[in-house]
């Protein structure tokens, strides 16, 4: 089992290898959106699970597959992808990711208290 120290050797390496631009997208970009769209997600009990950015940066195709999913569970479309804006569509229309937050807290019992939200 890798220690502490080989999980932060290994965040650091792929870090240094993604441009500045891919960067700001970990921060502020669909990484960190679909990494809170868990959390929502599994509030409102439709993921079995939560994850923060670093699972997601590192496992993206099967972390971002189980968001989707789970917000299939809800009725909503969500695309996501690594560095661009997830987008959300109900009932076959676009709409906002809040616009999405708010579909779930209408149309679904809050079981868990993760996010903020």
């Amino acid at each position: 089992m890798a220690t502490r120290e080989e999980h932060i050797k290994k965040i650091n390496a792929e870090l240094e290898q993604m441009s500045d631009e891919e960067l700001e997208g970990v921060a502020g970009g669909t990484i960190g959106q679909t990494a809170g769209d868990s959390k929502i997600l599994y509030d409102y009990g439709l993921m079995d699970r939560y994850y923060g950015t670093i699972p997601v940066m590192f496992y993206w195709k099967s972390k971002s597959a189980e968001v989707d999913a789970g917000w299939s569970k809800a009725g909503i479309t969500c695309v996501t992808a690594p560095f661009a804006n997830n987008k959300y569509f109900l009932n076959g229309k676009e709409i906002s990711r809040g616009e999405a937050y708010d579909h779930l807290r209408a149309n679904f019992k809050r079981i868990h208290q993760i996010s903020s939200d």
